[in-house]
């Protein structure tokens, strides 16, 4: 569950950050995009949002979701 949030929160950071920085957050002077592309890459690699709550509910339920 720390993973899941981590990465959700992280990401949502990254698009304010992108925000705030106007203009300059798409640029190569402020490395936002690139981390941004770095934790989709985690969300990815780790297991989608839905992957993980689908193991997290079957974790709490003792039922599986999927097959």
């Amino acid at each position: 569950m720390g993973k899941l949030n981590n990465v959700r929160e992280s990401l949502e950071i990254a698009r304010t950050v992108r925000t705030v920085l106007g203009g300059d957050g798409v640029t190569s002077d402020f490395p936002v995009m690139r981390h941004m592309a770095n934790l989709e890459s985690v969300r990815t690699y780790e297991g989608t949002d839905e992957v993980h709550t689908l193991v997290i509910g079957q974790a709490l339920t003792g039922h599986r979701a999927f097959g």
